[in-house]
């Protein structure tokens, strides 16, 4: 199965740098734009099935999909950024003191970022949803999703320790594809169609 990872579009709070958490951000016209493009880009491609989060960001992202391919959308909270509930609105430099956005950055696994869960949950429950629709009839599958459910997605497919996760850059409106299975394959990582359409 080649399951498609995409990042939500753009949103104000990506431009300013600040931390949605949960929070019902909207993608803005630039993220919507780039978002069609990827789309475009991806329409030769046959994916029968779009899985989302359940945040506006994503959902709104998933719908331009699902309008180009004409292709069901199926959302799952296991998609979902984490609440993040303690930096939600903050810009990135304002936590740079804050010892726990440090361990975030260096070690994610260590960091306590969000009440009742760590990258380490959101790595399991990531990749338990993978396991689940490999089980499904659909052959190519696009995940709409975040950054920080992508990551640890990753580090799961190429057998990396969890704390080189920011490692990898996944920016607005990319798209990661893997061919899953007994040994996972990453055939391609941040791709932006939009920078080259």
């Amino acid at each position: 199965m080649l399951l498609y990872f995409i990042r939500h579009g753009q949103t104000d709070w990506n431009r300013e740098k600040r931390i949605m958490g949960r929070s019902p951000v909207p993608i803005n016209d630039i993220g919507k734009e780039r978002v069609l493009k990827t789309a475009e880009f991806l329409s030769d491609d046959g994916i029968d099935m779009i899985y989302s989060g359940t945040l506006k960001r994503t959902k709104q992202t998933a719908d331009i999909f699902s309008n180009v391919w004409g292709v069901n959308i199926q959302e799952d909270s296991r998609l979902d950024e984490s609440p993040f509930q303690q930096w939600v609105g903050k810009r990135y430099k304002e936590l740079k003191g804050d010892p726990d956005f440090k361990l975030y950055t260096a070690k994610p696994s260590q960091s306590n970022f969000s009440e009742n869960e760590d990258m380490s949950g959101i790595r399991k429950r990531v990749t338990e949803f993978v396991k689940e629709i490999e089980q499904k009839e659909n052959k190519k599958a696009a995940i709409i999703s975040h950054s920080d459910v992508i990551k640890p997605a990753l580090t799961y497919f190429l057998r990396m320790d969890l704390d080189m996760m920011h490692r990898i850059t996944i920016e607005n409106a990319s798209v990661t594809l893997v061919a899953a299975g007994d040994i996972p394959r990453v055939l391609y990582m941040n791709l932006v169609p939009w920078r080259i359409l």
